[in-house]
């Protein structure tokens, strides 16, 4: 009995041993099966993608090279899987430059001629793939918003013939000018009102060319904006007609060489705004003014990446929950910053959307959910959502078993915040799943504060959403914690006016994150009940794209 008893405690005392080692082994490393989503990885994302090194992340260059890799080897750290054995999925774009030494934009004022600078008084382009174009003598009409939209029985096309004429048209669209919430979405942009829908459609009319007047209050940011993101070098998708069904020469001018050119012609531009808010608006032909115009490119061609990677359901692996962000910005540009620094970091726009997603693959790469999360990030969105599109173009998986979407754009280091922002709210029915859990934190929604700038159709995840997919772009409130609306709008409206699309976009090391990070753990969880769900979240009765989402769900 004795001899029993003494192995027995032999035994026990070797289990308390082997407890203790386990103990101070959990002490030391922490527990390898939590994962956490850690501010410090927001940090240092965003710093090294938004360093000079990466050289501003232009598709392209050698940093688009650094920063698409960079994303890849994230993401096969933590134990993701490519799609269809592919990390970056191709994208092929076509690149030109403006040689301005060359190039001019001229308007004949009752036959002298007025050349606008470059950069100071008028941006101009082509999307055609050509060395050389030429316009001569073509007649300046003023348009109006130079919107057709049957479903808002508006058409400002209507029995005119615009064939070889140059469009002068105002920015936003008729429900901005009005606030009436009865006319279009009233104060809310609707997707008339963007200038890549502008252009397309001066395309479609055949006309020559189109030039949008800059008004700062529509355009939801100034002239510097216009010169910074659309002089020197442009992007598009190398498209099968390269671009020859595009309009000449896509172009904008300030609003005071506008009123100048409207004087000349006889007319008052603010009289034509007013008038151009009404269905009874007729195109007016701007007497005494043609342009004449010269662009002569430097053309080149390369194959840019969408990097993406799966973290595959046990249950479901061919449903997918959506995390999407941009990853490149402006890249390197001569003589465009007062500050002649050449470099756009881009570090708000977007280091922090990629950080952003790359700390949630790192979150899921440890966790097991019955449908696959899928993990994008694209490329050329300042050249026009390019990456985004060619991939609802041309999807790797069907777009249609993708239940829902998370974009993340331009998060702003406000810190922590009582509010989420949603972007264009009162979408789907993911906001009830974000509102959900919100309430559990005490936090609540801002719908979007300024509808009219039309945020929800200038990022990546329109490309989805027009194509069905519901996608939820919510960001980091303005209600601080400490300092309440007042200091959380004044970060907001400094960014916007000083710093985006500008050579100062740059990380620094005072940047409070903590807020993103809070945001990412609500997004977390939004995102893990629906992967372990068999929930499929619907656009709201009514949205514009809900019976695109349920055609494309009965195929």
């Amino acid at each position: 009995m004795e001899a029993f008893q003494l192995d027995e405690l032999k035994v026990k005392f070797m289990k308390l041993i082997k407890y203790a080692l386990l103990i101070n082994l959990f002490l030391l490393f922490g527990c390898s099966n939590e994962s956490v989503i850690e501010e410090d990885n927001l940090h240092k994302h965003t710093m090294i993608l938004s360093s000079d090194e990466f050289g501003g992340r232009e598709p392209g260059s050698l940093g688009g090279e650094l920063t698409k890799n960079y994303i890849k080897d994230e993401f096969k750290s933590y134990g993701l899987t490519p799609i269809k054995d592919k990390f970056l999925l191709e994208v092929p774009l076509s690149k030109m430059e403006v040689d301005l030494t060359q190039s001019f934009l001229s308007i004949e004022v009752n036959g002298k001629n007025k050349n606008l600078i470059p950069g100071k008084e008028a941006v101009f382009w082509s999307k055609r793939v050509q060395e050389s174009i030429n316009i001569n003598d073509s007649d300046l009409i003023f348009m109006g918003y130079g919107v057709n939209a049957p479903e808002y029985a508006w058409n400002d096309y209507e029995g005119i013939d615009v064939k070889g004429k140059t469009l002068v048209i105002l920015i936003n669209d008729p429900g901005f000018g009005t606030k009436d919430p009865n006319l279009f979405n009233g104060k809310a942009m609707t997707y008339y009102g963007r200038w890549v829908y502008k252009f397309e459609e001066a395309a479609r009319q055949g006309a020559e060319a189109m030039i949008i007047i800059h008004d700062t209050e529509p355009a939801a940011y100034p002239w510097q904006v216009v010169e910074t993101s659309w002089s020197g070098k442009q992007i598009d998708l190398k498209r099968p007609d390269l671009g020859a069904s595009r309009i000449k020469l896509e172009g904008w001018i300030t609003y005071d060489i506008a009123k100048e050119l409207f004087n000349n012609s006889g007319l008052d531009l603010e009289e034509q705004k007013l008038n151009a808010l009404s269905r009874d608006f007729k195109p007016i032909a701007m007497e005494g003014l043609k342009l004449n115009a010269q662009l002569r490119n430097k053309l080149s061609f390369s194959t840019s990446h969408n990097v993406a990677a799966v973290k595959e359901g046990t249950l479901r692996p061919d449903e997918y929950i959506l995390f999407m962000a941009h990853w490149d910005h402006l890249g390197t540009r001569e003589g465009h910053s007062p500050s002649n620094d050449q470099i756009y970091n881009g570090a708000v726009d977007n280091a922090t959307g990629v950080a952003g997603i790359l700390e949630l693959a790192n979150y899921f790469g440890t966790k097991e959910t019955d449908r696959s999360l899928l993990f994008l990030a694209v490329t050329a969105e300042e050249s026009g959502l390019l990456g985004s599109e060619y991939f609802g173009e041309y999807p790797p998986l069907e777009l249609a078993n993708i239940v829902a979407g998370y974009n993340f754009d331009g998060v702003l280091p406000v810190g922590k915040t009582n509010d989420v922002i949603v972007v264009g709210y009162g979408a789907s029915e993911l906001e009830d799943i974000l509102k959900d859990e919100l309430d559990k934190v005490g936090k609540y929604i801002t719908p979007d504060p300024f509808p009219e700038k039309g945020y929800f159709y200038r990022s990546d995840h329109i490309s989805l959403a027009k194509k069905g997919v519901p996608m939820l772009y919510a960001d980091g409130g303005v209600d601080k914690i400490e300092g309440g609306v007042e200091v959380g709008t004044k970060i907001a409206n400094h960014y916007t006016k000083f710093d985006y699309h500008q050579a100062s976009d740059e990380y620094q090391d005072s940047w409070d994150l903590s807020g993103f990070r809070e945001h990412l753990i609500i997004t977390s969880n939004m995102a893990e009940e629906l992967a372990n769900s068999e929930t499929w979240p619907e656009w709201y009765e009514g949205n514009e794209f809900k019976s695109i989402r349920e055609e494309s769900r009965k195929k």
